[in-house]
């Protein structure tokens, strides 16, 4: 049997013309990590769904978590609930979901939740000025997103989902009538960054060629790994290819 080794030397034997082969290889290697984690990790004991439609006026003292905050409830309250990225339409759950409990492990939850028209997860991993580049910003969208992924918490995500749907009154926006979580779609990490963030790591000696990354076509394994600049207080954002 083929070590992974000699699976993502293949990858790079493949052509492609004159591009560079590290950002190809990296997708690769994350997407398999990716998958491996998702198969072999443990649930979270607590509740994963947070319902965060009460969750206003907003307190918080992070910018970071402010905006995420404040894009979440825009968008329920202007689109319906509904991210718009170009072409592409996310309706969102909610935010800082708990997916890991253990010592250590307390604090860190995803930003940023929402499901694409397949049912797909989509972690949106928030950044505004930040000295972690895009690259790091991925890492910590795949840890979020291979736990949510993992079948007890996906289980949970489901079953939050679709009470948060059926609460009197609870519209679901156009276009997501039946979409619901589905463990085997299309799942999405997508760094949300502000303009001056991706504009602080072009200029940055520690992020150079995150934009190669960026401009990768999107890959047809899972998950797919994406960067979008929104100025979060919009519910439209645009997409950044490098």
């Amino acid at each position: 049997m083929d070590s992974p080794f000699r699976q993502w030397m293949d990858l790079l034997k493949e052509p492609r013309g004159a591009v560079p082969e590290w950002p190809h290889l990296l997708q690769r290697i994350l997407v398999d990590t990716y998958r491996q984690f998702r198969e072999s990790a443990s649930g979270y004991a607590g509740e994963v769904f947070k319902d965060r439609d009460e969750d206003f006026p907003i307190h918080a003292v992070l910018p970071e978590k402010k905006a995420v905050k404040e894009l979440f409830h825009h968008c329920r309250q202007n689109s319906d609930g509904v991210l718009s990225v170009g072409e592409d339409r996310y309706w969102l759950l909610g935010y800082e979901w708990p997916n890991q409990g253990g010592d250590g492990e307390k604090g860190r939850r995803a930003d940023l939740v929402g499901v694409n028209a397949t049912g797909g997860l989509v972690v949106f991993e928030c950044k505004l000025v930040n000295n972690d580049g895009p690259l790091t910003a991925v890492l910590e969208g795949l840890d979020y997103l291979s736990h949510l992924a993992n079948r007890p918490n996906f289980a949970r995500v489901a079953e939050g989902v679709s009470r948060w749907a059926g609460k009197p009154g609870k519209v679901r926006p156009a276009g997501f009538e039946t979409v619901s979580p589905q463990w085997d779609a299309l799942h999405e990490v997508v760094v949300l960054a502000s303009p001056s963030y991706f504009a602080q790591h072009r200029r940055s000696q520690r992020s150079p060629g995150w934009e190669l990354f960026a401009s990768l076509p999107i890959s047809l394994s899972s998950p797919v790994i994406r960067f979008a600049e929104s100025d979060f207080a919009s519910p439209q954002a645009r997409w950044v290819t490098g």
